[in-house]
């Protein structure tokens, strides 16, 4: 694998300033999240419903959140995050395994991004524009919501995301191992003393 390029200055390599990082960080989780098959089938399905698309650009936006400001997410971490939105969002339960394997993609392009070396990135994103050239595919575009701007926008590219992958980067040949289940309301819990208490869903 070539080593990136970097900025020069007076013969002297620059390194990449923390808005580059992070804006090739974004567009490595959109293009990992754009070869997950169980979420691709998820939009597709609208099992998120109308707005399934806007949830998944969002998605991607709130895993770069989450990271951000969780410096030590590891792999088990990320993943639990990843399953519990597409439980919470799609009203899916992923037990094929490949939330895992995408977490590890996202964490592992984490760690290159911070060193400087996009060149994994920027393959991908490469065969995502042959993908595109090919006319293949539904576009969708990536927003970065952070949590003091909701309205904050990550802008990498204004065509977006290609809804569909050839293959380059999952194997396609079954079925994502889905478990479609509707989503169950949380019930009040009354104490003796009439009061009513406030039960949530158990967090990490």
């Amino acid at each position: 694998m070539s080593k990136p390029m970097r900025e020069t200055q007076g013969g002297v390599a620059l390194p990449p300033s923390p808005e580059k990082i992070q804006s090739k960080f974004d567009l490595s989780i959109a293009l990992s999240l754009s070869t997950w098959p169980a979420l691709t089938l998820a939009v597709q399905n609208s099992w998120g419903g109308p707005d399934s698309s806007e949830k998944r650009d969002w998605f991607a936006g709130a895993i770069s959140d989450l990271i951000s400001t969780t410096p030590d997410a590891d792999v088990e971490y990320v993943e639990e995050f990843m399953l519990q939105v597409m439980n919470d969002e799609f009203d899916v339960n992923v037990e094929d395994g490949s939330g895992e394997e995408i977490s590890a993609k996202i964490i592992g392009l984490r760690k290159l991004t911070l060193q400087g070396d996009f060149a994994m990135v920027d393959e991908m994103y490469s065969k995502w524009q042959e993908r595109q050239g090919r006319g293949s595919g539904e576009r969708i575009n990536f927003h970065h919501f952070s949590r003091d701007d909701h309205e904050d926008e990550t802008d990498w590219d204004s065509d977006g995301i290609d809804e569909e992958d050839d293959n380059d980067d999952v194997e396609m040949g079954e079925a994502p191992a889905l478990v479609k289940t509707p989503k169950e309301k949380v019930q009040p819990k009354v104490d003796e003393e009439g009061f009513t208490e406030v039960v949530g869903r158990k967090r990490r």
